[in-house]
């Protein structure tokens, strides 16, 4: 029987190949003990082996590892390869970026010109506007050689002058309620003075309505259409409103003012075309009212219907207030 534990059972290669390999050889009943022979593949051999086997296929890889030479040239070739990727992806985005940006601005762009375009269009429209003029109509309140008058619109005047009346008329409403509330509750002499106070500012009120009934008022300095040539505008002073009876020329014929019309006239009575050659004035054809002179590096001044103007209160048989 070949012994188990010999050097030469550990050197044979069929020992690392089988895993196990027991052979009974014979049993003793008798002697009541066991005799085994057996080539055996015990379970640490076979552990060993399986470590051997791993060590080995470690040996391998390690073996087609490449160069360390190599290895750094791919490590650079991927980073290269990563960073286009990421420049192409970088580029992209700045390119959507700008394009937006370029649209966006354009379009902002243009719609603040639209907007711009449109104020302006309000405002010399409906506001206020300035123009240039020149002639001796007007002398010596308009310089012969030319300035830039400013007015305010025909519609912005008729919206402040009804906002004005409403303002008048609730102003006045109140006065009222608190007059009454006064006559009926309290009989005391010092509320007879505030009563009286009250009645006093609602006349007032009252005939200041009456007078803002006209948009224009006599001795306006205005801008309109002439009747004559409608692509020409005059600049000229209003001198009579609807309903006043006026001489014309040397007090030897008048006219009557019909209602929406009024009788504009230069200053300069012996060089201006107006109402004593066109007759009365349709109050649609104003276009405005001047407020601001303006003389180019000489002098500029505000324009009342006082300035350069007094009432003649002999040339109106009649004159309406």
């Amino acid at each position: 029987m070949r012994n188990i534990y010999s050097p030469k059972c550990f050197k044979n290669e069929s020992f690392f190949h089988s895993k196990i390999n027991l052979k009974f050889v014979s049993y003793n009943t008798k002697n009541d003990t066991h005799i085994y022979s057996a080539k055996i593949n015990n379970g640490y051999a076979f552990r060993k082996n399986l470590n051997l086997k791993k060590i080995k296929n470690s040996l391998k890889s390690i073996n087609n590892i490449p160069h360390s030479c190599y290895r750094t040239h791919l490590l650079k070739k991927y980073g290269l390869t990563k960073r286009r990727e990421g420049y192409n992806i970088n580029k992209d985005k700045i390119e959507r970026y700008f394009n937006f940006v370029r649209i966006y601005h354009s379009l902002n762009f243009i719609k603040n010109i639209i907007l711009c375009l449109l104020l302006i269009y309000g405002v010399n429209n409906y506001v206020f506007d300035m123009t240039l003029t020149s002639g001796s109509s007007m002398y010596p309140l308009i310089n012969k050689n030319g300035v830039i008058l400013f007015y305010i619109c025909d519609c912005s005047l008729r919206l402040f002058n009804e906002l004005r009346n409403i303002a008048l008329y609730n102003y006045i409403n109140i006065l009222y309620k608190i007059y009454n509330i006064i006559h009926r509750n309290f009989d005391n002499i010092n509320f007879v003075k505030v009563k009286n106070i009250i009645a006093n500012k609602i006349e007032n009120l009252t005939n200041k309505i009456t007078s803002n009934k006209h948009v224009y008022k006599r001795g306006d300095v205005v801008l309109l259409i002439s009747p004559v040539n409608s692509n020409k505008r005059v600049c000229k002073r209003i001198i009579g409103m609807e309903h006043d009876k006026l001489f014309v020329n040397d007090f030897n014929s008048f006219v009557e003012i019909p209602k929406n019309h009024i009788w504009v006239e230069g200053d300069n009575k012996l060089d201006s075309f107006d109402s004593r050659n066109y007759g009365c004035v349709n109050i649609n054809l104003v276009i405005g009212k001047i407020f601001f002179l303006l003389d180019p590096f000489r002098s500029f001044s505000f324009i009342t219907n006082k300035r350069n103007y007094e009432i003649e209160p002999n040339r109106f048989l009649y004159m309406s207030n």
